[in-house]
């Protein structure tokens, strides 16, 4: 059995079903249109302290459907978008499978850098893909926004 199916099957287990495909997203509001009232001041490089506005960047981990997200963002993100990142399973020859090699995974010991391999990986999206799923279902079914920074 497939690691998907077994992570289906164990929820499948606990009475815990869906009804459609979940997405992960992160999603980076762009800084420079978040409200910057607050000064901040960091010691240099030189020794002495420079002043400048905190940080504002907010980010957001989103779980839903397709149509939950693309309406979480009509909605409520009245922000410009900096970058979105989505979340995916690396199959054999599937979506960004060679392109993410080496940067996400590696499955080469001989130049593994510290990565997990593609399996390692795999298991780590779906027991995360588990976690939230289940949390996805104890809200209702309702889209999931966790702040992340």
């Amino acid at each position: 059995m497939k690691i998907k199916e077994k992570m289906y099957a164990s929820l499948a287990k606990a009475g815990i079903k869906l009804n459609a495909e979940l997405i992960i997203e992160d999603w980076v509001l762009a800084s420079e249109y978040l409200p910057k009232n607050v000064w901040n001041s960091n010691k240099g490089y030189t020794g002495g302290y420079v002043q400048d506005y905190e940080n504002g960047q907010k980010c957001y981990r989103v779980i839903g459907t397709k149509e939950q997200i693309a309406a979480w963002d009509k909605k409520e993100v009245d922000m410009m978008v900096d970058e979105v990142y989505d979340y995916y399973p690396f199959e054999l020859g599937g979506k960004g499978t060679a392109y993410w090699k080496g940067i996400c995974y590696n499955d080469d010991p001989k130049n593994a850098k510290g990565l997990p391999t593609r399996l390692e990986y795999n298991l780590k999206y779906y027991e995360s893909l588990g976690r939230y799923i289940r949390l996805y279902v104890e809200n209702k079914n309702e889209i999931l926004i966790l702040r992340t920074a």
